[in-house]
C-alpha cells in the first residue's frame, strides 16, 4: 500500500513546483502566493501518494484554505492521516518559515525537511549550516532546487530516515487545533507566537550567518518604484496597455489567416458537396461555429503568455501589494487582491480562491465583484467589436486606439467593482482590522517552458471546453435559423421572388435577391421569432434582433456570442466573407449610418463588461454561498447595471457622432 506524504509549507516556497516534478502532473505553478487553494493528489511512482496542501503561514486560522491543511493533518478530512510530511522550508526566509514548522512538529508526524530557494539565500549572502539545522530540528534536511531538479536524488534516502521532530515549544497543540476546528473560533495565540519567535531567533543565530552587503540591492530599488504610491499605479497601467497592444498587434495576422481560411473552407464545402440539409448544416453551422472558436486562439494565447511572464517574474505579487491599499479603502481584505487579479483569467477558480479570506462579509463582497473583472471569455467579444469599428491605423502616440479601448473596457469593470465594494462596506459596517501577509518573491527570469506550457494549457482549455459549447450552440442556432413555424419561411421567400421577378432581371438583381433571401429566411425562422420577441427590450441599447439572439445564447458562455454572430451572418452565397465583412455592410435604414457602428460596439462592450452571462459562475456562487439568494441578486444587479450603462453609452456616442 502506498505511503501518504503531505507537502506542507509557506506560500511561494516552491511546494507546488516540487509536486509537479515528482508526480509529472501539469498543475499550474506561478511565482504568486495563493495559487494552491485546494489540496491536490498525485502518485510518485508506485510506492508513494503525494498530497499538495495549500501554502499557509500558521495552523491557527479561520480561513477555508488553511483549515484544509489542519483537517488533513488531524485526520478530520480523510480516512488516513499522512504517514509522513515533506516540509518545504524557504532558505531565504527561515525566520518566517520556522513558525509553521514549529507548529507542525508538535503534531508528532514523521517529517523530512526539503530546503528550497537556496540560490535566493545565496544572493542575500545567507550561509546556512544544514548540519546544525538538522540537529536542532531533529529531522533530515536536504537542499533541493525543484525548478532545476537539483538534489532530487537525495530525497528518497532522506525520506527513509524521516522521524518525528524533537523540536517542541508548546504542549497540546493537536488538541487545541482540533478544538479550533470544532468551535470555528481562533485560539488566542499572540503570546504563544511571540514565544515561538523567541525560540526561532536562537535557531537562526545558531544556523545562519549573513555576510554584510554593500548598498541597496537592485531588487530593492526596483521594488521602490514598482510599489510606489503613484508611480506604481502608472507602471501597472502602462503594463496593461502594453499587453493589449501586443494582443492586437501580434495576433492580427494569424487571426486574418484563420478567418479567411474558414470562410474559404465554408464556401468550398457549399459548392463541392451536393445541395441539401447536410451540406447546409456543415457549411453554415458547423464550420462557422468552429471558426468562432479557433479565430481567437492567437489573442488568448498571447494574453496568457504575457500573464505567465508577469506571474513567473514576480511582478504580479507587486501588483497585488499596491492594489492592497485600494482594497482596504473600499472595504475588502488585502487577501481579496489575488482572487480579483485571477478573475481576469476566469471567475470560477477565483471565487473558490476567496476561501482564504477570514471575514465573512469581506469574502462575500469579494465574490460578488469578481465577475466584474473582465475574464478571458470576454476577450473574443471585445476583439470582434473593436476590430469591427476601430480602424487598424488609428492611434494615440505609440499605442493603437484599439488597445486603448480594450484597456478602458477592462478598467470599466474595475471601476464598477470599486463602487459596489464601497456599497458593501457601508452595509457591513465592518470595524474589524484583517491582517494581510503577502510574501514578496524574489525577481527571477520566467521559466519559458513553464510559461509556454501554461499558455498552451489555457488556449487548449478554451478550445476544448468553450469550443464544445460554442459548436453545439452554433448547430442549434443553425437549426433554429434554418427552420420556422409552419410555412413562414416559404411565404417570406415568395415575397422576395415577387418583388424582384421583373423583366430587367440581371446579375445585380440576382445577387440582391440572394442577399434578401438570406435575410428574410432568418427573420422568418424560429431564431428570428425569438430575436423579435426580445427586441423591444434591447432596441434602446442600439441592438437588433440578431444581437438579441447572440446575447441569449451567450448565457452558456460569453465567448459563444462570436460563434452565434458567425452563424447568423453567413455572408452571400456567391462570395466567401468574414463575419466582420458582412456586419460592416449593414446599414440602418432610418439613419443611413452603419447599423453596427461605433455606438453599437461601445454599448455592447460595456454590456458584456457588466452583465453576468456565465451559468458556470452562477453555479459556483450558489455552491460557495450555500443558496440561491446571492447568485440571483448578483445576476439581477449586473443585468440592470449592464442595461443602464449600455443605454447611456449608446446614446452619448450616437449624439457625439
Amino acid at each position: 500500500m502506498a505511503e501518504n506524504i503531505a507537502l506542507i509549507g509557506n506560500p511561494n516556497c516552491g511546494k507546488s513546483t516540487l509536486f509537479n516534478r515528482l508526480t509529472g502532473l501539469r498543475q499550474k505553478v506561478s511565482n504568486l502566493p495563493g495559487t494552491t487553494v485546494e489540496k491536490k493528489y498525485g502518485s510518485w511512482g508506485a510506492q508513494f501518494s503525494l498530497i499538495d496542501l495549500p501554502g499557509i503561514y500558521s495552523l491557527y486560522s479561520e480561513s477555508e484554505d488553511e483549515r484544509v491543511v489542519v483537517k488533513e493533518l488531524l485526520g478530520l478530512d480523510s480516512v488516513d492521516l499522512p504517514n509522513k510530511i515533506f516540509f518545504i522550508l524557504d532558505a531565504s526566509n527561515l525566520r518566517r518559515n520556522l513558525l509553521l514548522f514549529s507548529q507542525v512538529a508538535e503534531l508528532n508526524i514523521p517529517m523530512t525537511v526539503l530546503l528550497t530557494m537556496n540560490d535566493t539565500a545565496q544572493k542575500k549572502n545567507l550561509q546556512i549550516n544544514t548540519t546544525e539545522l538538522e540537529n536542532i530540528l531533529g529531522v533530515p534536511v536536504v537542499k533541493i532546487n525543484p525548478r532545476k531538479g537539483d538534489g532530487m536524488d537525495a530525497i528518497i534516502p532522506a525520506l527513509s530516515h524521516a522521524k518525528v521532530s524533537s523540536l517542541k515549544m508548546v504542549e497540546n497543540t493537536r488538541e487545541r487545533l482540533a478544538d479550533c476546528i470544532k468551535t470555528g473560533k481562533r485560539a488566542g495565540v499572540a503570546a504563544e507566537t511571540l514565544s515561538r519567535y523567541a525560540h526561532i531567533e536562537k535557531i537562526i543565530s545558531a544556523c545562519v550567518c549573513q555576510k554584510p552587503t554593500n548598498g541597496i540591492a537592485w531588487c530593492a530599488k526596483l521594488d521602490y518604484w514598482l510599489t510606489h504610491r503613484i508611480v506604481g499605479y502608472l507602471i501597472f497601467a502602462f503594463i496593461m496597455l502594453t499587453i493589449f497592444q501586443g494582443v492586437f498587434t501580434l495576433a492580427e495576422y494569424p487571426m486574418n489567416w484563420i478567418e479567411e481560411g474558414f470562410a474559404t473552407l465554408s464556401e468550398w464545402t457549399n459548392t463541392a458537396l451536393p445541395p441539401g440539409t447536410f451540406t447546409s448544416m456543415l457549411s453554415e453551422g458547423f464550420i462557422p461555429g468552429i471558426a468562432g472558436v479557433v479565430v481567437f486562439v492567437p489573442q488568448i494565447a498571447i494574453l496568457f503568455l504575457f500573464i505567465g511572464l508577469l506571474e513567473d517574474s514576480g511582478y504580479m505579487t507587486r501588483a497585488s501589494f499596491i492594489t492592497d491599499r485600494v482594497m482596504r479603502r473600499i472595504g475588502l481584505n488585502g487577501r481579496s487582491v489575488i482572487p480579483l487579479i485571477s478573475g481576469f483569467a476566469c471567475a470560477i477558480p477565483s471565487i473558490m480562491a476567496t476561501r482564504n479570506i477570514k471575514h465573512k462579509g469581506e469574502r462575500l463582497g469579494t465574490m460578488f465583484v469578481i465577475p466584474l473583472m473582465s475574464c478571458s471569455a470576454r476577450l473574443p467579444v471585445y476583439a470582434l467589436l473593436i476590430s469591427l469599428t476601430i480602424p487598424e491605423t488609428a492611434g494615440i502616440g505609440p499605442f493603437s486606439l484599439r488597445s486603448i479601448i480594450m484597456t478602458l473596457a477592462y478598467f470599466a469593470g474595475i471601476i464598477a467593482a470599486v463602487g459596489i465594494s464601497l456599497f458593501f462596506k457601508r452595509r457591513n459596517q465592518n470595524t474589524e482590522t484583517s491582517e494581510f501577509i503577502l510574501e514578496m518573491p524574489t525577481y527571477q527570469l520566467p521559466r519559458l517552458q513553464s510559461v509556454l506550457l501554461q499558455m498552451s494549457h489555457k488556449s487548449m482549455s478554451f478550445v476544448t471546453s468553450a469550443g464544445k459549447v460554442i459548436v453545439i450552440i452554433s448547430m442549434i442556432l443553425w437549426a433554429l435559423s434554418s427552420y420556422g413555424p409552419g410555412n413562414a419561411i416559404e411565404m417570406a421567400e415568395n415575397e422576395v421572388y415577387r418583388t424582384t421577378d421583373k423583366p430587367t432581371y440581371g446579375l445585380y438583381t440576382e445577387k440582391l435577391r440572394n442577399t434578401d433571401l438570406a435575410e428574410v429566411r432568418l427573420e422568418a425562422s424560429y431564431a428570428g421569432h425569438l430575436g423579435k420577441f426580445i427586441e423591444p427590450a434591447i432596441q434602446p441599447l442600439g441592438y437588433d434582433w440578431k444581437t438579441g439572439i447572440a446575447i441569449i445564447s451567450s448565457f452558456a458562455a460569453r465567448e459563444v456570442f462570436v460563434g452565434t454572430m458567425a452563424t447568423l451572418f453567413r455572408g452571400r452565397e456567391d462570395k466567401p466573407e468574414t463575419i466582420r465583412d458582412v456586419m460592416k455592410q449593414k446599414v440602418n435604414p432610418e439613419t443611413g449610418k452603419p447599423l453596427y457602428g461605433l455606438p453599437y460596439a461601445l454599448s455592447l462592450m460595456i454590456f458584456y463588461a457588466y452583465a453576468l452571462q456565465c451559468m458556470s459562475t452562477i453555479a459556483v456562487m450558489k455552491r460557495e454561498t450555500g443558496g440561491w439568494k446571492w447568485p440571483l441578486l448578483q445576476f439581477a444587479t449586473y443585468l440592470v447595471l449592464a442595461w443602464l450603462s449600455a443605454w447611456l453609452v449608446f446614446n452619448l456616442t450616437a449624439a457625439l457622432q
